[in-house]
Parts: structure tokens; C-alpha cells; sequence
């Protein structure tokens, strides 16, 4: 995978905290779901660990195929 596919994880794991974010908000408002919203924080929680962690595996290889990448050198 490449540089897009890397930002595209970053852009699942933004949309999982903005979607963590407003769960909070709509159980501090009203916390008669309060039991099924915090599973779904913690399950949102783990994916978005999971997908850190695939994020920090997509750079490391996109920075080995960057190393690797042969320098356009004007000798």
C-alpha cells in the first residue's frame, strides 16, 4: 500500500473519534442508552487502535520503499 492508503487509515481513525466524540455528547445529554453507547465507545476504542496500528505499518513501509527509491541525481 502506499501513501494514500496510509492517509485514507488516517481519515477512518478521524472518523471513528469524531463519531466517539459525538456518542459522548449525545450520552451526556441523554444517558438512558448509556449501557449500549459505551459498548460502542469501546468498540470504537479498539478499531481505532487496530487501525493506529496498521497506520504505523503502512509508514514504515512507505518510508523503506522512500529509502529504497532510487534518487533522481543530477550527476
Amino acid at each position: 500500500m502506499g501513501l494514500i492508503e496510509e492517509s485514507k487509515v488516517a481519515q477512518a481513525i478521524n472518523r471513528f473519534e469524531d463519531t466517539r466524540a459525538l456518542l459522548n455528547d449525545v450520552n451526556t445529554v441523554d444517558n438512558r442508552f448509556s449501557e449500549k453507547i459505551t459498548q460502542m465507545i469501546q468498540t470504537l476504542v479498539g478499531y481505532e487502535k487496530e487501525l493506529g496500528q496498521i497506520k504505523e505499518q503502512l509508514n514504515v513501509e512507505n518510508l523503506g520503499v522512500k529509502e529504497n527509491r532510487p534518487s533522481s541525481s543530477l550527476e
